[in-house]
């Protein structure tokens, strides 16, 4: 037998310097590569945790600078307060209004009021006025800082070193808009205390957040240094930075070092059975075997889950339908689609996409029939076919039992994460007994799924393939207007200020006449251009047809909405730039409108695209503000100026309970952002009386006017204002007190009066 044949020494000797010895440097060479590369990637990562919280401190500083000079403007621009200071017998009124209100409102520490030479008229410390601000050592060094000295210098805030101590200083000119330079001056200073650095630490989740003179401590290896804007030095901020790459190591090692003797005794196995491979020919000749079998396999089943591939999915839904035939039973196919799987994909990396895919087929195998077949036949798609089905309640009963098991957390990698599926269902032989046709049916059935909010199962209908064809002929219909501008108009709505008597701005909305179908509305068209591409070039059209407006309307703000689709868009920047230059728009009278979809799946970049067009000018508002899901993080992280409450909260006013404490809430959640602060869909005046009451900036509805083509603005300017609304301009009333409205637009800032004291952000009204 050859199992006895003894294999000479050199046939030893060649096998090992041949066989065991380059294996053994591959796998030496292998394991020091993966771990270079793990070391690698773990020092990338935490690298890139540091710098991100470090970009998250600067802009969290930016943002309360901008926060600091906006609280001082609530009171250098109001117009009684010049009047109070040149009065002798108005001790009081400012001890409350300026001292008291700066600290107990926003924690100013130190405010100050310079005449013309700066020399000081009065001086506050912790809210209560000093006796003698000329002998006050702080008030002295702080109108020694060059941001104060120059009273011809515009309004301004800065950081500075006071007393050893990092703070934050804000000056304001108090001057009538007649004057060339101002009578009176504001300085307001609030020191980075350790309550600062607490909600800082708080906010960007930072360890140990602490001001040091510029000694590196033990332990803090991440430090951020606080600069004026004249370049001089204020502080250094250190902290301990978090480690996501260490925490990975600590997650993976285990599994990575059992992954390393796994391979290593696969490959002393290997290596035993080839030697022995040699000695026995019936061992290689059952290997070989084994090999045809392996190839068979993977010619029918998926690689990355071990389920049956397109081929043999097609093959068995072939024969199941044969089968079904001849005797007269029912197949259900299933479309099933993974609804955030690129996000995951995008958010986690590959290797967690696939570890998704393997956890999804694990959860299909266990719930389906032994007679059933769970195939994969795309990137996150699976199909299951079912034979021999009772009734269409089977069939149903299996897919809502899928979207329920799929809705499950999946744990990659230690972090849940929720995926969700969509399926499209449908039933031999009532759909079609051809295969081809009952995917197609199946894969129609699958976007009404997708459509009508996802997460859910949807049995296919004929109403749904004349759904199909009648957006199919949409698309062309839409393709063909756009191209000879015949049908597509923009017309307006307008903006009102909170009184409803005064137009400050107007929406460009997009219509559509089609010449058979009449007039369809933006909501059946503008998925369909989303969907098809078309939204590029409309929206672009759109926007150019609002620079136009704008320029015959230059007083009036022009609101755009921007798809998601466009934003996504690379070079999106750019285009938008382009447009409104090539159409002579002033980008500080156009507002861009997003909502909350745009942000969800690429923060860091939606936040870079929302920095650069505020930066070229244009204000960026929030759209449908509070349907979406993270709101208020959203307010927090991305810098727009305006949110519009959605017309589902404006609806719901006097109607729903907590209506009224909802709205107010955040209109209140808007202004102490420093937002402004707009409801949609005001079409009674009792919705418009609340709506002022909750403090709105603007209002916007039917009440008013409903949208009209470009040229009746000018008649819509005159006329929109309807009789049955008060006017709230101007005017502040609480418990039956008149006082005076006042802000940079003079329609949305704080009250001041003797029975009212409600602060920046807007009127009781």
């Amino acid at each position: 037998m050859i199992n006895s044949i003894k294999l000479s020494a050199d046939f030893r000797h060649s096998f090992l310097r041949e066989v065991l010895v380059p294996l053994v440097a591959i796998l030496l060479l292998t394991f020091a590569g993966a771990g270079t590369a793990l070391f690698i990637g773990t020092s990338l990562t935490n690298a890139e945790a540091r710098q991100q919280q470090q970009r998250m401190i600067e802009a969290s500083f930016s943002q309360s600078l901008n926060e600091h000079l906006r609280q001082l403007h609530s009171l250098s621009r109001w117009a009684p307060l010049e009047q109070h200071l040149s009065a002798s017998n108005s001790d009081r009124w400012l001890d409350e209004n300026i001292g008291e209100w700066l600290y107990e409102m926003f924690g100013h520490q130190l405010i100050m009021v310079l005449d013309q030479q700066n020399q000081i008229v009065r001086v506050w410390r912790e809210g209560q006025p000093v006796a003698a601000p000329d002998s006050d050592p702080l008030a002295g060094e702080v109108l020694q800082s060059t941001l104060v000295t120059d009273p011809a210098r515009p309004d301004r805030a800065d950081y500075a070193r006071v007393t050893n101590r990092a703070a934050a200083l804000a000056v304001g000119n108090i001057q009538q808009e007649s004057r060339t330079l101002p009578r009176f001056r504001l300085v307001s200073l609030k020191f980075l205390d350790d309550g600062y650095l607490a909600s800082l630490a708080e906010r960007n989740q930072l360890q140990d957040l602490h001001f040091t003179d510029g000694t590196a401590q033990p332990g803090s290896a991440a430090r951020y240094l606080l600069v004026a804007q004249a370049g001089d030095p204020v502080g250094y901020l250190e902290w301990v930075p978090s480690r996501p790459g260490a925490q990975m190591l600590r997650t993976i090692g285990p599994s990575t070092g059992l992954a390393v003797l796994a391979i290593s005794l696969l490959c002393l196995y290997m290596v035993w059975r080839l030697w022995h491979s040699l000695v026995s020919l019936s061992q290689s000749m059952l290997r070989l075997g084994a090999s045809e079998a392996q190839a068979q396999h993977l010619a029918f089943h998926d690689v990355l889950t071990g389920l049956p591939n397109r081929a043999l999915v097609e093959e068995r839904m072939t024969q199941a339908l044969a089968l079904a035939t001849r005797h007269d039973q029912r197949v259900a196919l299933l479309l099933i689609d993974l609804d955030r799987f690129k996000t995951i994909n995008d958010t986690y990396g590959h290797h967690a996409g696939d570890e998704l895919i393997i956890a999804v087929a694990q959860r299909l195998s266990r719930i389906v029939r032994a007679s059933d077949t769970v195939g994969r036949i795309g990137g996150d798609e699976f199909i299951v076919v079912m034979p021999d089905v009772e009734n269409l309640g089977q069939a149903q009963s299996l897919a809502q039992r899928i979207v329920d098991e799929l809705a499950l957390p999946v744990t990659l990698f230690g972090s849940e994460v929720w995926s969700g599926a969509s399926i499209g269902l449908s039933l031999a032989p009532r759909d079609g007994i051809d295969r081809l046709e009952l995917m197609r049916k199946a894969d129609i059935a699958l976007y009404e799924a997708k459509s009508g909010g996802r997460g859910k199962y949807r049995q296919f209908e004929r109403a749904m393939d004349e759904s199909v064809r009648t957006r199919q002929a949409i698309a062309a219909d839409l393709r063909s207007a756009l191209q000879s501008r015949q049908g597509l108009e923009v017309w307006y709505q307008p903006l009102m200020d909170i009184g409803g008597q005064q137009m400050v701005g107007i929406e460009a909305l997009l219509r559509w006449h089609h010449p058979t179908r009449g007039l369809i509305a933006p909501g059946e068209f503008i998925a369909i251009a989303e969907e098809t591409g078309l939204i590029m070039p409309l929206g672009e059209w759109v926007l150019a047809e609002a620079c136009a407006t704008q320029q015959r309307f230059p007083t009036l703000l022009v609101a755009v909405n921007v798809s998601p689709v466009q934003f996504r868009s690379a070079g999106f920047v750019e285009r938008i730039m382009a447009i409104v230059s090539q159409h002579g728009g002033d980008p500080r009278r156009l507002e861009l409108e997003i909502t909350e979809g745009v942000l969800i799946e690429d923060e860091r970049e939606a936040r870079a695209i929302i920095v650069a067009l505020r930066e070229a000018g244009f204000r960026i508002a929030l759209d449908d503000f509070g349907t979406g899901y993270s709101s208020l993080n959203y307010l927090s992280t991305f810098p727009v100026d305006k949110i519009k409450i959605d017309r589902s909260f404006t609806q719901s006013l006097g109607v729903a309970e907590n209506s009224v404490a909802i709205v107010e809430s955040v209109v209140k959640l808007g202004h102490a952002m420093g937002l402004m602060v707009t409801a949609e869909g005001v079409e009674t005046p009792g919705q418009m009386s609340a709506l002022a009451d909750a403090g709105c900036n603007q209002l916007q509805g039917y009440l008013f006017s409903q949208a009209v083509p470009a040229d009746q603005l000018v008649a819509l300017m005159t006329s929109v204002a309807p009789e049955t609304t008060r006017k709230f301009r101007g005017d502040c009333g609480v418990g039956g007190e008149t006082g005076a409205c006042h802000g940079p637009d003079g329609d949305g800032g704080g009250c001041r009066d003797a029975g009212t004291d409600v602060g920046a952000g807007g009127c009781r009204l």
